[in-house]
This record gives structure tokens, C-alpha cells and sequence, in this order.
């Protein structure tokens, strides 16, 4: 059995043994209840109001699952299923509307912030007052960044939650070893947090470290008890994961194909940094918004060393760094160049964070300089985001009801993937005239042989998209291309980044751009060329209008370096009129991540200037180095062609008109 006596040397509980009483209990009690009624009340602030995004519609699809068909969907997804489960037994109770889904992230963070206070008064055990934990407490409530996530239809809210509450029991534990039950409930609440999010699994290494300093400084006869305490409560948490680990392997971190700049430890520990400073709004920082954060942490640590609370202060700072350092490393060493980071999955250590601005109310200057800096920097962003629809999520709810008022019979309404937002607001009575392409979540679309299999099942006369990151879903433009060659487009009213162009067909049946073989090779050294096959453009250029070219190209071998390309249309004269000029595709599939051998669309769409003067224009096509615009040689059958070559010409619409207008009878 662990002993008091054997307990005493322990680090965890040397600063408060060097002070007198705990907190008062009425501070902590009327102080802790006005900080919940604050929270709340901020996080209930507009939240039906705003429109669900895509992340949330896929909440909602898979709560709306039973558990074994969530369990095998998750299974291929990002995330667990817990949080899933959780939201299928409350929508059940308290119905599916956006304000009902989103009270269950505002209650978990709520409750968060109880356990935010609670893990500061243990710190501050024997600190004669509670304003430590009280301003902990209220720069949480206040936080941008955790008040977005509250106000989400999303796990992240839980996630906070899960892991500050089990810090705070493993916290306990440490200072009373002889309580298993809070070794136990610590277990189960950071079991639970990796079974809401993957990223809470990165917060065990840091709780390990905790655990070991405590061990180290205890009694050499119970070191080995601890140890296999925590071992054992470890080895649970791990275990329980292991089964859906194997489950689910094929799901997380899968290469989607794309990409990515590389995961560098500094550049993920900045942008968590940025996110909990602004609140990951798309609002800037104010330009001497770092230096108001690092008044304030300065001040926090200000306020730990003024009372020596050396323990105290590491453990906060453990707590901190050690997650963040161990979530980027992961990612840099195991995904360097995968989309497996954002800051909101490591959304755990904003509660911490707080607790160390708390500590500037250990000196009474200290805490109002703090409260100072931290609410120039916070409530203004904080502010902004509550009442600027600008700063708010996507409005797929106005996307759909404009899509949806310019509906006319007969019309078919493409979605880039299943966007279960677009899917939450669609009238079911209208739902045959809404299909997806790609059909499934994290599809992409690599085939025209879908679009050209929707668009002839009906007789069509109008189609409008509704695209979101149609970059990623459909990077060779497929759809649009298609459409190109088959009709028209009418217009085009965007919603941020929900874009809904609306085309007519003139073409039935719908057929693939009718290609003219180019078969011309850029390039001369092995693992620096690129073949471009074939090319289709617009019949005429139409002046104030759109004119598209579709390139498509192959990679005889794979190449080290990612080309640009360019399409020069030119005038009679050779004078360039409008242009092209980007790499192909897009950022995100740049030729070094293209199968060898394998087509590959691209395609310019440009606006022609109004006025234009030639009858006809000449389109161009190169290729060049980005770095020194070094142009790659153009070959065919081992001619040389130059540094570009011609893939065809198009009249101008207006001459035409006045010729037909001058020779007619």
C-alpha cells in the first residue's frame, strides 16, 4: 500500500505543501457557475443561424446510420465512430435541426471549461485565492478558436473535453496514488478521446512523461507499483485501440493521390499557434496580435514563478509542448506529404494553454495585464465572428435555396461528391434531380465515362453544378469540359467557396471533346518530358466571352520536376491577345504525382478581351521550367518544332457576324 509518508516527496503535490489553505469554496462556486453561464451563453450565441458545412453534413450522414453501418463507414474515414454514436442517440432525442445537433458540441465545451477550472485549482491547491483558475477559466469561455469548434457539428468540442478531464484525474491520481479510481476514470476518458479523434492518442505520451517524473521522485520501495499502475491503465487505453486499428487500417492517412507541401515540425506548431491566437478565422491578426499573446503567456509564466510554482509550471508546460511536439513529429516522420494535420485535431491543448495564461492572477498586476492583453486580442476576433456572416462557414443553406429558386423542369443539379450539407437542405421532393459526382465521400472523379453516363440518361436542356473543391474531387475539370464541348455556359453565382455555374446543353446525345492528335513530345532527356496528345478549343472566340481549350497530357517516364504550361492565343499579327499560364491540373496534382502512361485532362478555361481586332487567332501551347522559365523543346518524329507548338485556329465571332451581315441578300 502507497503511504502519505511515501507520497510526500512527490513532485506533484511539493507546491502545495509549501502553501496554506485551498481556495475559498464560495469563490470557486460563484466564480465557476457565472463563468459556465457566460460560456454557454456565447456558445449558444446564433447557433442555428448558421448553415451547415460539408464536414458537418457528413455528421449528420453517418449519425443518421445505424451503428453497424457507421462502424464499417468510419472504418474508411478520418475519425472514429464515438462521437458519431453519441450524436445518433441525441438527434434521436432532440431532432436534426442545426441548432439541435450543434447543443451537443456547445454542452461538451461547456462542461470543458468546468474541467479547465477544476485542472487550475488542483495546481493551485493551497493558493489562498481562486483568480489563477477563475481567469483560466474566462480566457477559455472567450477563446475564438474553441468557441468556433463549440459552435460545430463536430467531434473536436468532445475531444477538449475527454482529454482535460482526464488530465485532471490523471492529476489527481498523482497526487493520491492510493485512489485507483481516478486512474481508472483517466483510462476510460482518454480511451473514449481516441475513439472521438485519433490526434487524443498524441496526449498520452506527455501524460507518461508526467507520470514518470512522479515516479522518479517517489520512494524507491513504490516506484514499481506506480509504474505498473499507469503501465496497466496505459497498455488499456492502447489495447482497447488496437482491435479498430486492424479494423480500420485501410482508413486513416490513406493517399488520396494529391499534393501536399511538406509537413515541416515548424510550419504545424505555427499554424497551431496562428489558430489559437486568431481563432483560425479568416480574419488576420491584428498586426500586434503575436506580441499581445506573448505579453500574456509571458505574463502567465510571470505569475507561476512569482509564487514558485515551479511543479506546477512544467506540468503546464508538458502539457503544452509535449502533444504538439509529438503530433507534428509523427506527421513529418510518418505523412511528410499527406493532408493528415489540421489544428483543430490537436484542439486539447487550448484548454492547458489557458490554464498557463491563468496563472498571471497569482500577482493582481499580473492578471489585469493579462485580462488586458488577452481580450484586445480575442474579443475583437471573437466578435466578429458571432456577428459577420463573412467570417462564418460556408453557406451551403443560401447555395441551395438560390439553386433551387432557379430551378426549372427538367433541370439536373450536379454536386462535386456526396456533399451531405447540399443533401441536408435538398427538398426530398426534388431529389431525383440532384446526383453526385464522384458518388461517395472521398472519391475522386478520373473518368469522364460518369459524367457522359448522368448527363444521357435524360433529355437535358440546363445543368448547374454546385462545386466545392471541385480542385480536389475533380482535378481534370471532367464535367465542366464536357460540358463545354456539348453546350454553353449561362452564368455563374458563387457562394465563397461553393461555386454554381449553370449550362445549357445544345448536343444530344452528350459526347466527349472531339480531340484533334497533337502527339508532340516536350522535352529531350529522359525524366524531363511530357507528351502532349491530343487538344480540342472552342470552335470561335467569342469576344467578352469565355473560350476553353482542353489539353490532354502523358508522361512517357516519371519526372523529377513539375512543369508549367502555357496557352498563347495569338492575333494575325502574332501579338499575343489572352493567355493561359499556370501549372496543369492544379497545385494540388502537379505532373510529378501523374501515373506514367495515363491521360490526363487539362483544361484552360479564359475570357477574351471585348474588344478584338484580327479575323482569326492562333492557339499555342509550351511547357517551361517554373524556376528560370527555361522553354522545353517541342518534338515530333524527331522534328524540331520550336518551343511551342500550334494545336489550332479560331475565327472571331464578330467577324463572322459582320460577313454574314454584309453578304446577306
Amino acid at each position: 500500500m502507497v503511504t502519505q509518508a511515501s507520497r510526500s516527496k512527490g513532485w506533484s503535490v511539493s507546491d502545495a505543501a509549501s502553501h496554506g489553505r485551498a481556495f475559498p469554496r464560495r469563490e470557486i462556486i460563484i466564480g465557476g457557475c457565472a463563468l459556465l453561464l457566460i460560456a454557454w451563453g456565447i456558445r449558444l450565441w446564433g447557433l442555428g443561424g448558421q448553415s451547415l458545412w460539408f464536414d458537418e453534413g457528413w455528421s449528420w450522414r453517418l449519425a443518421r446510420m445505424s451503428l453497424d453501418e457507421m462502424a464499417r463507414t468510419t472504418a474508411g474515414d478520418r475519425s472514429p465512430p464515438l462521437y458519431y454514436a453519441l450524436l445518433h442517440i441525441w438527434i434521436a432525442l432532440a431532432g436534426q435541426s442545426e441548432l439541435a445537433m450543434r447543443v451537443l458540441s456547445a454542452l461538451a465545451d461547456t462542461v470543458a471549461l468546468a474541467f479547465v477550472v477544476g485542472f487550475a485549482c488542483a495546481l493551485w491547491r493551497g493558493f489562498p485565492r481562486a483568480w489563477p483558475a477563475l481567469l483560466a477559466g474566462l480566457a477559455y469561455a472567450c477563446c475564438p478558436f474553441v468557441v468556433w469548434y463549440a459552435q460545430e457539428v463536430r467531434m473536436y468540442a468532445l475531444l477538449a473535453a475527454l482529454c482535460t478531464a482526464a488530465t485532471l484525474f490523471l492529476w489527481r491520481w498523482l497526487c493520491a496514488t492510493s485512489s485507483l479510481r481516478h486512474l481508472i476514470a483517466w483510462a476510460v476518458l482518454l480511451g473514449c478521446a481516441v475513439y472521438s479523434h485519433y490526434y487524443a492518442i498524441f496526449l498520452l505520451p506527455a501524460h507518461a512523461l508526467l507520470v514518470l517524473a512522479h515516479i522518479v521522485r517517489s520512494k524507491h520501495r513504490v516506484r514499481i507499483a506506480l509504474a505498473g499502475r499507469f503501465g496497466l491503465a496505459a497498455g488499456a487505453v492502447v489495447g482497447a485501440l488496437i482491435p479498430w486499428l486492424i479494423f480500420a487500417s485501410h482508413g486513416f492517412a490513406y493517399d488520396d493521390g494529391f499534393s501536399f507541401p511538406l509537413n515541416t515540425i515548424e510550419g504545424r506548431l505555427a499554424e497551431w499557434l496562428y489558430s489559437f491566437a486568431s481563432g483560425g478565422l479568416g480574419r488576420p491578426l491584428p498586426e500586434a496580435g503575436w506580441l499581445m499573446l506573448a505579453g500574456a503567456v509571458g505574463l502567465g509564466l510571470a505569475g507561476f514563478a512569482s509564487r514558485r510554482r515551479w511543479a506546477a509550471l512544467a506540468v503546464t508546460l508538458l502539457l503544452i509542448v509535449g502533444p504538439l511536439l509529438a503530433a507534428t513529429v509523427a506527421v513529418r516522420v510518418f505523412y511528410p506529404y499527406r493532408s493528415v494535420f489540421h489544428p483543430r485535431y490537436l484542439i486539447y491543448v487550448a484548454p492547458v494553454a489557458c490554464v498557463l495564461l491563468g496563472g498571471a492572477a497569482a500577482r493582481r498586476w499580473l492578471g489585469v495585464g493579462a485580462m488586458a492583453l488577452v481580450g484586445a486580442l480575442w474579443l475583437p476576433q471573437l466578435s466578429a465572428y458571432l456577428t459577420d456572416p463573412a467570417l462564418q462557414r460556408e453557406n451551403t443553406r443560401g447555395a441551395v435555396q438560390h439553386v433551387v429558386e432557379s430551378l426549372e423542369a427538367g433541370d439536373l443539379v450536379i454536386m462535386s461528391r456526396d456533399n451531405f450539407a447540399v443533401t441536408y437542405y435538398w427538398p426530398p421532393a426534388l431529389a431525383d434531380s440532384l446526383v453526385a459526382l464522384p458518388a461517395g465521400l472521398h472519391g475522386v472523379l478520373a473518368d469522364d465515362q460518369p459524367v457522359l453516363a448522368v448527363l444521357n440518361a435524360q433529355q437535358l436542356t440546363r445543368v448547374r453544378l454546385i462545386l466545392w473543391q471541385d480542385d480536389v474531387v475533380d482535378p481534370q475539370r471532367l464535367i465542366e469540359s464536357t460540358l463545354w464541348a456539348n453546350g454553353y455556359e449561362i452564368g455563374e453565382f458563387n457562394f465563397a467557396q461553393i461555386r454554381l455555374p449553370l449550362y445549357r446543353l445544345e448536343r444530344r446525345p452528350v459526347v466527349r471533346p472531339a480531340f484533334q492528335t497533337v502527339d508532340v513530345v516536350f522535352g529531350e532527356r529522359p525524366g524531363a518530358r511530357v507528351q502532349l496528345r491530343r487538344a480540342w478549343l472552342r470552335a470561335e472566340v467569342i469576344p467578352g466571352d469565355w473560350f476553353y481549350v482542353v489539353l490532354e497530357w502523358s508522361l512517357p517516364e516519371a519526372i523529377a520536376q513539375a512543369y508549367k504550361t502555357f496557352v498563347h492565343v495569338l492575333d494575325e499579327t502574332g501579338r499575343l491577345a489572352f493567355q493561359s499560364d499556370r501549372l496543369p491540373l492544379n497545385a494540388l496534382l502537379p505532373m510529378t504525382r501523374w501515373a506514367i502512361g495515363q491521360p490526363m485532362r487539362d483544361s484552360h478555361a479564359m475570357i477574351a478581351p471585348p474588344a478584338l481586332t484580327s479575323s482569326h487567332y492562333q492557339v499555342i501551347v509550351g511547357v517551361y521550367e517554373p524556376q528560370t522559365g527555361q522553354r522545353l523543346l517541342a518534338w515530333q518524329d524527331g522534328r524540331l518544332l520550336g518551343d511551342a507548338v500550334v494545336i489550332g485556329t479560331a475565327p472571331n465571332a464578330a467577324s463572322l457576324a459582320s460577313f454574314d451581315a454584309d453578304t446577306a441578300p
